[in-house]
């Protein structure tokens, strides 16, 4: 008798240890995004000018990044997210040997998407260590205007040609219970990026130009993932 209930505390107990990875939960979580606001202050001299140059300028971005997924079978999970950041900025340039001041202005606003599979390993009570792959493709645009207070001006817009990453990451998250987890990652991404941009200025003859990017980088990601169980069936 007693053989048999340890037998099922145990089997209990294993149930309670892994229920946030049992095949058919749903994950829902979202990555912190990042929020920043920059004010500048510069000023530049020379050694061979008496002319001072000065900027003044300040830029705020904001980023979101929600996923949803499915654990298609115990600890392997499929699903797709998308990354919502949004970037503007203003400067005003001047020099003390001239009264002509310059004004820049530029957005950029920008949405990816995302499918990734995670698979979740060994672990305990307190959590679990996982890797997890991910394709990212990038559609965004973006404007910049540059206005002297002479009267000339010119703008550039942003036309992308494709920009694209994949990588791979390792975390760990940590269970609160068995419905809410944080976890951290560490990981390594490749991606490539083709612009063109087309610039047109109020006087004289614009042009376009394109420019071809490839990149290679470590993302750091900390966040709060949800673990919906499945329905019971009854």
């Amino acid at each position: 008798m007693k053989k048999n209930f340890l037998l099922l505390a145990c089997i209990a107990l294993s149930s309670t240890l892994f229920a946030q990875t049992e095949k058919g939960t749903r994950l829902i979580g979202v990555g912190i995004g990042s929020i920043s606001y920059t004010n500048s202050d510069s000023k530049t001299t020379y050694s061979n000018t008496p002319t001072v140059y000065k900027s003044e300028g300040n830029s705020f971005s904001i980023s979101l990044n929600p996923n949803i997924g499915w654990f298609i079978q115990d600890n392997l999970a499929l699903g797709g997210g998308v990354s919502l950041s949004f970037y503007k900025s203003k400067s005003t340039s001047s020099n003390t040997g001239s009264t002509t001041t310059s004004t820049s202005e530029s957005t950029q606003p920008s949405f990816f998407l995302s499918p990734f599979a995670r698979y979740y390993f060994g672990g305990s009570k307190a959590g679990m260590p996982f890797t997890h792959l991910s394709f990212q493709y990038g559609i965004y645009s973006g404007n910049s205007t540059s206005k002297t207070s002479t009267g000339n001006s010119s703008e550039t817009t942003t036309k992308p040609k494709g920009d694209w990453n994949t990588g791979l990451q390792v975390g760990y998250e940590h269970f609160v219970n068995t419905h809410i987890g944080f976890y951290g990652s560490i990981g390594f991404n490749y991606g490539k990026s083709k612009t063109m941009y087309e610039y047109r200025p109020s006087t004289g003859t614009g042009y376009d130009y394109t420019s071809e990017y490839s990149r290679f980088y470590i993302p750091v990601n900390v966040g709060l993932q949800i673990h919906l169980a499945p329905k019971a069936k009854k």
